[in-house]
């Protein structure tokens, strides 16, 4: 018996597709980008939303005051076919008083070379560039990132 099960149906109207979960949660998939995420669109928001429960349960588990978290991802594709990602920036933004930068940095690090199934089920050539930003509770997100270098990660 499979660990994972999903099942893809075409809904025979352009390159929709309807994916469901062994749960029966609907995912709506659009090759022609029209009414849903593509594929790869849906693999670069994994890949994002896979180190944001990392990271939230991480800084749970710190006590860190985490009011906010939002991820954005660049990605860049290899040409020609077949198109897969070559390098991805995942870029944190952070909200809360009085959190640490540092646990910040161990929590996004420990994700990615631990924790991180989606990361670690695509290609080993993949450069992932992941960065944070602290900002306060109130705060606009601005001012630089910070990069996390993930060799650096110790148990």
């Amino acid at each position: 018996m499979s660990e994972l099960t999903t099942n893809l149906e075409w809904t025979k109207d352009g390159m929709k597709f309807v994916g469901r979960n062994s749960s029966g949660i609907e995912t709506m998939i659009d090759g022609d980008r029209q009414t849903g995420a593509s594929p790869i669109e849906l693999v670069l928001e994994a890949l994002g939303s896979c180190p944001a429960t990392d990271v939230v349960s991480i800084l749970e588990k710190m006590r860190e005051p985490l009011e906010r978290l939002e991820i954005n991802l660049e990605a860049d594709r290899h040409s020609p076919e077949p198109r897969y990602l070559t390098a991805v920036r995942v870029r944190f933004n952070l909200w809360g008083n009085g959190l640490d930068s540092d646990k910040v940095k161990r929590s996004i690090g420990l994700s990615f070379a631990k924790y991180c199934s989606v990361y670690h089920s695509l290609r080993p050539d993949l450069k992932l560039q992941p960065e944070f930003r602290i900002h306060d509770s109130a705060a606009e997100s601005a001012g630089e990132y910070e990069p996390v270098e993930l060799s650096a990660v110790v148990e």
